[in-house]
């Protein structure tokens, strides 16, 4: 049997040789391999900790690696600064010697300009590949515009430039410096509600409905969102959920800075923590981290690698989504 290896472009939209990724797959040897999910490093990123993660993510000896968005702290509004801050990510992942596939975040994408960017630089913001028998549907979850006021925006970019500047300062402290007593308390405080805002496309769910039709015979399906749709009724989310109702699958995201696993229709959603972000929410979920995945079977085995302090690994069983009679993510954080 052919062991495929193969990017997918909805070419309905897309002419372009570009794509959000580094590197090219290896060859599959056919039957088990590994790789590996990073997630989110900004809203503040801790100096030096996403580089941790992917040195960590590179010990792994991966086949590749997935990043589920937010690799640069964007919102700008000024497409030279948007080039700078890619300028100084894009050559840690191209360096790596390890093949990287992104996720398009809302920092990545969050502004006009952040997308006239990604466009430039990285081409298409939504794609599928396979990997012998395992497919990835990768999902742009900020297709609607960003709804941030000017002031905020602005405050924003000027903290990013404090960052750029001295990387060890913490992002929200220089928020409040910055915004003085212009921004009230509660401005600060944030919730999954609030937090989470996703939009997918149709024209996203029409290209992954033919990529799911073209490999009915992969063993196990991963869709790569940024935000995690599952977490508001979203019709066209629940479309692909329908499309994928008949096959193994597991669904990734960030965003939330929080590590989370939903049990859903017998599958796992799995809402990753961070990998250099911001500490965003109280409990067990609050840790920095990459995601081990081992296929073996053709079956997923996952593993949580921490990088805080000594390190060490954990299986996804300590995060899963507690009912609401036991309580479920930590207490609302005061965050960005």
């Amino acid at each position: 049997m052919t062991k495929k290896r193969d990017i997918l472009i909805d070419d309905t939209k897309f002419s372009t040789t570009k794509g959000p990724w580094f590197g090219e797959l290896p060859v599959p040897e056919g039957g088990d391999y590994d790789f590996a999910f990073i997630s989110d490093r900004t809203g503040g990123a801790v100096h030096e900790m996403f580089e941790k993660g992917l040195e960590a993510a590179k010990r792994l000896n991966p086949d590749f690696i997935v990043s589920i968005g937010d690799l640069v702290e964007g919102y700008w509004t000024d497409e030279a600064e948007a080039h700078g801050e890619w300028d100084r990510i894009d050559p840690l992942l191209a360096g790596l010697g390890v093949p990287v596939f992104q996720t398009v975040g809302n920092h990545d994408y969050g502004t006009e300009a952040m997308i006239r960017v990604w466009r430039e630089r990285k081409g298409i913001d939504y794609y599928a590949f396979r990997y012998d028998r395992t497919l990835f549907l990768v999902a742009n979850t900020e297709t609607a515009p960003l709804s941030l006021p000017e002031a905020m925006l602005e405050l924003m970019q000027q903290a990013n430039r404090e960052l750029i500047r001295n990387p060890q300062a913490l992002f929200m402290d220089l928020m409040r410096d910055l915004a003085g007593d212009n921004v009230p308390a509660e401005a600060w405080k944030m919730t999954e509600d609030t937090l989470i805002d996703p939009h997918l496309s149709e024209e996203q769910i029409d290209f992954f409905e033919r990529v799911l039709a073209d490999n009915a015979d992969v063993d196990w399906t991963f869709v790569c969102l940024h935000q995690p749709a599952w977490k508001k009724p979203d019709p066209v989310f629940e479309r692909l959920e329908r499309l994928l109702a008949e096959r193994p699958y597991t669904v990734v995201s960030g965003h939330v800075h929080y590590l989370e696993v939903t049990e859903k229709r017998g599958r796992q959603y799995i809402q990753m923590g961070k990998t250099g972000g911001l500490h965003c929410f109280e409990g067990p979920g609050d840790i920095h981290h990459i995601l081990s995945v081992k296929m073996r079977g053709g079956v997923p085995q996952f593993e949580v690698i921490l990088l805080e302090g000594e390190g060490g690994t954990q299986t996804l069983d300590a995060y899963v989504k507690k009912t609401a009679d036991t309580g479920g993510i930590g207490a609302e954080k005061t965050g960005m």
